[in-house]
């Protein structure tokens, strides 16, 4: 584990340890933020008083989300405290028996059904957090039908992503809207094979929604990040969601500045079983909708600054 470097566990008990989840890009995309809240609700369940952090990436993106349990005066991490893909409750459950001792009650009274609502909470609300309506909407109007208090959220979110009456029942049918919040259309100007499976797809934009990679203004400068758009694929109906497009993230090869001036570029490899890429390579869309910009992550910087810029 290269990605994150690890100090002593500073615990008030010789038996306690600490579970850091990663909140890296890849985690918190497949709900980092879900598995963190489940895993302080179970450490709660048992009594336990080992301390539940976020931390970096922890070098398993291929197998988000990830965590692990690290031990009092440890100066290596054991291999059997490293926990992969814990995508249920059980498997959040094994990440706490490890750390405690102690197997959570999973057959409680409700327990399994709030801590899977807590679940589903924090996944759709980092969704939320990126503009990805489709994400956020899924299995929303079923839980509102149960839930009244949730039927305010759904309606916001709907008329975010373009429909404010709702989506239709025969999804197969359902049109693209003309705007979705915090989503601009771009033209498709020229696809460039680059290798037998990937390709350089240039778009352009005069929407000025598109916003900017590097905010600024009132007397800031643009802070240093990298960053990242999510593409709408069209597919139609599918099972993230009950909008008719899959939500992607692409990083472009281009410059921020040149996002500025309208131009995006991105170097995309087309997978036969990619529902966005299949879509993109197929359909040949003529516009496409790029969210605006996300910060992937913050950009140390190398030296301190000459100056401050801003002192608010």
């Amino acid at each position: 584990v290269g990605a994150v470097a690890f100090g002593r566990c500073r615990c008030s008990s010789p038996a306690m340890a600490e579970i850091h989840v990663c909140h890296a890009g890849t985690c918190r995309a497949r709900g980092a933020e879900a598995v963190l809240a489940e895993i302080e609700e179970l450490v709660s369940e048992v009594g336990g008083r080992c301390k539940v952090r976020q931390s970096g990436c922890l070098g398993y993106c291929n197998e988000a989300p990830n965590a692990i349990i690290l031990e009092r005066g440890a100066r290596r991490l054991d291999p059997n405290n490293v926990f992969t893909r814990i995508r249920t409750l059980d498997a959040s459950a094994k990440v706490v028996e490890r750390a405690t001792g102690k197997r959570p009650p999973l057959e409680g009274a409700g327990t399994s059904e709030r801590l899977a609502s807590l679940r589903a909470a924090r996944a759709r609300q980092h969704a939320i957090s990126v503009s990805k309506w489709n994400a956020a909407l899924h299995g929303l109007a079923e839980q509102a039908a149960v839930k009244p208090a949730l039927r305010s959220e759904l309606s916001t979110l709907l008329r975010k992503a373009g429909f404010p009456e709702g989506v239709r029942a025969d999804r197969a049918g359902q049109a693209m809207p003309s705007a979705i919040a915090n989503y601009s259309q771009w033209s498709l100007e020229s696809v460039t094979p680059v290798t037998r499976h990937s390709a350089l797809f240039a778009f352009s934009s005069s929407d000025l929604k598109r916003g900017t990679p590097h905010p600024r203004g009132r007397g800031r400068m643009a802070e240093p990040v990298t960053w990242h758009t999510t593409l709408l694929a069209e597919v139609g109906p599918n099972a993230e969601g009950p909008l008719p497009w899959v939500e992607r993230d692409y990083t472009p090869v281009s410059s921020a500045k040149e996002w500025e001036q309208g131009r995006c570029e991105m170097l995309i490899k087309v997978y036969a079983d990619g529902a966005a890429t299949s879509w993109l390579h197929s359909a040949s869309p003529q516009r496409v909708w790029l969210s605006r910009p996300e910060r992937t992550r913050r950009t140390p910087e190398i030296g301190p600054r000459s100056r401050e810029v801003c002192r608010d």
